[in-house]
This record gives C-alpha cells, sequence and structure tokens, in this order.
C-alpha cells in the first residue's frame, strides 16, 4: 500500500524479518524504513531543491 503526501510517500508491505531498521539518504531523496511484526514502514522523501 502506498500513501502519497506531497513530496513524501510511505510505503507498507510485508518484512521478512520480525524487526529491522534502516536509514539513508542521497542528494535527491531519503529513505527510513522500519520493519515492526514482519510488517515494513517506509518512508521516502525528497530532499528540497538548493
Amino acid at each position: 500500500m502506498k500513501l502519497n503526501f506531497g513530496q513524501t510517500q510511505l510505503v507498507l508491505a510485508l518484512s521478512s524479518s520480525p524487526f529491522d531498521w534502516f536509514y539513508g539518504h542521497t542528494e535527491r531523496m531519503s529513505l527510513t524504513s522500519l520493519s515492526l511484526l514482519f510488517v515494513q514502514f517506509s518512508l521516502f522523501a525528497r530532499q528540497p531543491s538548493v
């Protein structure tokens, strides 16, 4: 399931691990991912243009 909030996107999906956390970013976007009880929440956010 995908939800869009302006330039931010939240994705809900099934995960293969009961707990996991990841954060990473590039010049254009950032990704925060958290898995709890085999449900993965991923938040994609676009970086503001310079």
